[in-house]
């Protein structure tokens, strides 16, 4: 190991080992002050989540996929809280609409087609729940209520947005703001919260968990930066061309899904069922993720990679990111991955601590702590 990665271990090693053992001394089952029933609630035209509505106790995590297409950004979500998912009439119209929806020629006429069990919100037993969470502010919640309501804005580029980190939208309690730039500490209802997706690393490895071999997954976005290629553009020859030569270089196997990356949202002109379940088994193969360059949003690709136990190469500029990543794991930029790669790969005593420090940081920042702030905030609007 060279004398960089040693000097650095060194220093690591005295702020990383006192978080790991705090983290590991909390599980999920100490969140669960006292249960709680959720119920989800998206709008028809909203790509992401079940393309049906459904009640917890009519599915399970394998059987979500059946009805998920393109991302599975709230499965975690779903199978962790247990909860119940509604779909209503679209209601609000949104940038996000407009970008997922209106834009794209067939959109709305496919999602029409294949979206199914839809509810009016005047039909949802909201009276049967302690927690309602809808993506966008599409409810009217009662001004008095015992119930908590919250919500996740799906786009942090949509102009909902940047309203909600000033004032959640009316009568809700919570926005859960998934690019953690609101305060991370809960203090009164109505606010604003440091929220991400939620994960459980040892349901993702229950049932994706494989063999892994030496191969690397790259982020096909960072093959597009190193083609000079903007992230709308198709996959191109001279990104598959990157492929083969970082792989030469790195001197490992690298794997990319890129027949999904030009379509937006990865919602394809027929639904791919399952997809994200294809994914998630693919991914797990391998034993290295990397994500560096023109990586957008908050880095979630690197959440569930590391959620799926593969260690980790992540920028600073990404919050996911910094919370995941081993320090010496974390690049400044582009030029700086190959020699990261390097020595995590010649260093099996340092995989070994890079898995238990990705794995302490998922259950403190994206499970523990925000199923704690729902719990505090239930208690909050309900103190019974």
């Amino acid at each position: 190991m060279s004398n960089w990665v040693k000097d650095l271990a060194r220093r690591v090693a005295r702020k990383t080992y006192p978080r790991l053992r705090s983290a590991r001394r909390q599980t999920g089952d100490a969140v669960t002050k006292r249960p709680f029933k959720t119920a989800l609630v998206k709008q028809a035209l909203d790509v992401f989540g079940p393309w049906s509505g459904v009640l917890w106790k009519d599915t399970s995590p394998e059987r979500l996929f059946d009805m998920w297409p393109g991302k599975a950004v709230y499965w975690e979500l779903t199978c962790v809280l247990k909860a119940d998912w509604y779909i209503i009439p679209q209601t609000l119209e949104t940038d996000y609409t407009r970008d997922a929806i209106r834009r794209v020629a067939g959109r709305a006429e496919l999602t029409e087609k294949h979206v199914k069990n839809i509810t009016p919100p005047e039909d949802i037993p909201f009276s049967d729940y302690d927690v309602v969470i809808t993506f966008d502010p599409i409810l009217s919640p009662p001004k008095l209520s015992r119930i908590l309501y919250a919500y996740y804005v799906q786009e942090h580029w949509d102009g909902i947005y940047a309203q909600s980190l000033r004032k959640p939208a009316p009568n809700y309690d919570l926005f859960l703001d998934h690019m953690m730039a609101a305060p991370n500490r809960l203090r009164a209802l109505p606010q604003p919260v440091s929220f991400p997706y939620i994960h459980d690393h040892r349901l993702m490895r229950s049932l994706f968990g494989s063999s892994q071999q030496e191969a690397a997954w790259v982020d096909w976005r960072t093959l597009m930066t190193l083609a000079m290629k903007q992230l709308g553009e198709a996959w191109c020859p001279e990104a598959q061309a990157e492929l083969y030569r970082l792989q030469d270089s790195l001197g490992i196997e690298i794997r990319c899904r890129t027949s999904n990356q030009a379509k937006t949202y990865g919602i394809s002109d027929s639904p791919q069922w399952g997809d994200a379940a294809h994914y998630f088994r693919e991914l797990a193969e391998c034993r290295y993720y990397v994500a560096v360059g023109r990586i957008a949003g908050a880095g979630q690709a690197l959440a569930d990679a590391a959620a799926l136990g593969c260690l980790c190469i992540g920028q600073k500029d990404k919050p996911y990111h910094r919370l995941l990543c081993h320090p010496l794991c974390l690049c400044k930029g582009m030029a700086d991955m190959p020699r990261r790669l390097r020595a995590l790969r010649e260093n099996p005593e340092l995989q070994h601590e890079v898995l238990a420090f990705q794995d302490a940081e998922l259950l403190e920042h994206f499970h523990v702590r925000p199923l704690n702030h729902l719990q505090s905030a239930i208690q909050m609007k309900d103190p019974r």
